[in-house]
């Protein structure tokens, strides 16, 4: 009898193990035979990732990792495995689920999917930004930093209780250091989760970024600091929210956090496009790698990607993008406005306020240090702008979004 059982046993593990490597050849089979992106996907993260003059041993980590990532995210029947998965762990009530790239992410107590951001050094960041400074004083520009809020606000525990995130702490101690050298600061998180918006209503369930809505009401912020302390003059018509459309898109959005735990786990989210109402009129002007692509029209045709919202497209598009993103260089040129020059140096979370912003002055540039090539301080002192805003949420340190290259 037990010879039997042990017979029995060692065949049904075979047969699990055939089984699971007919799955992973399947998979690796689908991936290579129905995917035609893997090269486009691997070097867009390549290039995001990894910029020039890196150190060659760092080139070579980075493109296994960028490939690692790009065949996770471009397995075929991906969807289908990572919806499975998540309507099992939600139907066990997991508030935590393993994650490949993250290591765990986490369902908090209103229901949203998020990461948590471990505990940084910001010496590093601090040195950066005081070089730019020093660089940028010498031609009478100004600098204001502004901190956007990560997914998490400083004064309550979302996450379980055995876990921490060190997002906010991060921003605090680098806020003391520019405090130090008095460098201007906005901090947005002082005033974001107290005016009368929800968790879910500032925050996407299925995304790290904030919703158009709560980055309007940032731009509002932002709008009113630079009139009262940099010499704007930015009409109140353009700040107003009742002057724009709010477009509602319902169960339209699958965020980058959902389509890592699936839908059936995460849920789906509502979007929302906010555009004047007003009458407007642009010139923008998108540069990567030495390529320029020009856009003419009003604020939908202009600075708005459409595709993004296009009919028939599944929630998993980045809804979130078509406010214009994932370039190194934007200018944005409002013939409506005379007045107003700005240089923002921006993570994603500068989407929507760089569009929003553009409303309200002449001309708005953006930069995204991890694709700009050049000198921030050097494209600054021929530009000329009234004031150059680095805007970045918590989770930007310890990465690349400090490298300026300064002189």
């Amino acid at each position: 009898m037990k010879l039997k059982q042990l017979f029995t046993t060692h065949k049904a593990e075979k047969i699990t193990a055939v089984a699971f490597l007919a799955i992973i050849f399947g998979m690796l089979a689908g991936l290579f035979l129905t995917n035609h992106n893997i090269k486009e996907d691997f070097l867009k993260d390549y290039r995001t990732t990894i910029l020039p003059g890196t150190p060659i041993i760092e080139r070579v980590v980075g493109a296994i990792d960028s490939l690692e990532k790009t065949i996770d995210n471009d397995t075929y029947k991906r969807e289908e495995y990572i919806d499975f998965y998540g309507w099992v762990q939600n139907f066990l009530g997991k508030r935590v689920m393993v994650d490949i790239g993250y290591g765990e992410l986490y369902k908090t107590k209103y229901g949203q999917i998020t990461y948590v951001v471990p505990k940084q050094d910001v010496s590093e960041e601090l040195e950066s930004i005081y070089r730019l400074e020093e660089e940028l004083d010498k031609h009478d520009i100004a600098l204001l930093y502004i901190q956007a809020p990560f997914k998490l606000p400083p004064e309550e525990q979302q996450l379980p209780e055995n876990v921490t995130d060190y997002a906010n702490e991060n921003a605090d101690r680098f806020l003391k250091g520019l405090d130090a050298v008095e460098i201007d600061y906005l901090d947005l998180r002082e005033n974001y989760w107290s005016n009368g918006m929800t968790q879910n209503d500032l925050f996407f369930n299925t995304d790290h970024h904030w919703t158009i809505n709560g980055a309007f009401q940032s731009y509002q912020e932002i709008a009113d600091t630079l009139n009262g302390e940099y010499g704007f003059h930015i009409d109140e018509r353009y700040t107003d929210l009742d002057n724009y459309n709010q477009e509602v898109f319902k169960d339209y959005y699958l965020g980058s956090m959902g389509r890592r735990v699936g839908e059936p786990y995460a849920g789906i989210d509502d979007f929302t496009l906010i555009t004047p109402k007003f009458d407007t009129n642009y010139t923008v002007y998108e540069r990567d790698y030495g390529a320029e692509k020009i856009y003419e029209g009003d604020f939908r045709e202009a600075v708005l990607t459409n595709s993004y919202l296009a009919e028939g497209t599944p929630p998993e598009t980045n809804r979130y993008a078509v406010y214009h993103g994932d370039n190194a260089e934007l200018q944005f040129v409002n013939h409506q406005v005379q007045g107003g020059k700005i240089l923002l140096i921006k993570d994603s979370f500068g989407l929507p306020i760089y569009s929003f912003l553009s409303t309200g002055v002449h001309e708005v540039r953006a930069l995204d240090v991890r694709l700009f090539q050049d000198s921030v301080s050097e494209y600054a002192e021929k530009y000329d702008p009234d004031v150059v805003i680095i805007l970045y949420n918590g989770d930007c340190f310890g990465d690349h979004m400090f490298r300026f290259k300064s002189r």
